[in-house]
């Protein structure tokens, strides 16, 4: 690799100011998933940056799940976003995707369309026809903290439709940035007082759901039935006086 293609100072003093500047801000809320994809965005000049969690991946077979993103030039883009997450990808595979599973097994993994896909087969896809040139995005860097081994948080950097391509030194940049970001995918914790006054079940169902986790999903951690789990979700938000899962996220985990 040449020096030339290697970051410069000042760009790599950004990158690790932005990872300084997320400790500040509580971990695993939405501002600070905003900063994190805004300041990369500013970084590597992306258009459109997107948090994005990634299942399937032992598989091959990748979906994307719950996505966070900034950047839209318009409702009609995001709207066209969401459509594709929530079904339009179960008939049109994205085909950076299997082969990203292949090369995302390390704690961190960084990588360029182009080292998924060279040009013919990326721009000759049903995919990138249909749902990237339309939505006005090309080319993009991917960065995936693998979460376990199906899984993963990724944040996805996309420049419009015509825009240069990444070069390896963007590439670089956004690794560099996330080896620094490790806790940003740390599961937030439950400050130790908020717990004190809860039986013991309840304490472990706040945490769960603190770590994301669905109702059926804990009840299978704790080994008990998901109705049972439900009731223990409502007794929370009873305890707590709230009214929904966020409220009561938003409650225990930035109190204040």
């Amino acid at each position: 690799m040449g020096r030339s293609e290697d970051p410069g100072f000042e760009q790599l003093r950004r990158a690790l100011r932005l990872a300084n500047d997320l400790r500040d801000l509580p971990r695993g809320s939405e501002d600070q998933k905003q900063h994190a994809v805004a300041g990369l965005c500013a970084l590597v000049g992306a258009r459109i940056g997107l948090w994005v969690e990634l299942k399937g991946l032992a598989s091959g077979r990748v979906v994307l799940g719950n996505a966070f993103g900034v950047g839209w030039e318009n409702a009609g883009q995001r709207d066209g976003f969401l459509h594709y997450v929530g079904s339009a990808q179960r008939r049109s595979e994205d085909p950076s995707l299997p082969r990203f599973a292949q090369v995302s097994a390390a704690p961190v993994a960084t990588v360029m369309r182009r080292q998924l896909l060279q040009d013919r087969e990326w721009y000759g896809s049903e995919h990138v026809q249909e749902f990237r040139r339309a939505g006005n995005v090309d080319d993009f860097i991917y960065t995936a903290f693998r979460t376990g081994p199906d899984t993963a948080l990724t944040i996805a950097l996309h420049r419009s439709w015509g825009d240069r391509p990444y070069t390896e030194r963007d590439r670089q940049l956004v690794n560099v940035f996330h080896e620094e970001c490790g806790f940003l995918h740390r599961p937030p914790e439950v400050p130790a007082a908020l717990l004190a006054g809860l039986a013991p079940r309840l304490r472990e169902t706040l945490r769960g759901l603190a770590r994301g986790l669905s109702e059926k999903e804990i009840a299978a951690e704790l080994r008990i039935s998901p109705h049972t789990v439900h009731d223990y979700v409502k007794a929370l938000h009873r305890h707590f006086g709230v009214q929904s899962r966020g409220e009561l996220l938003a409650r225990c985990l930035h109190p204040g």
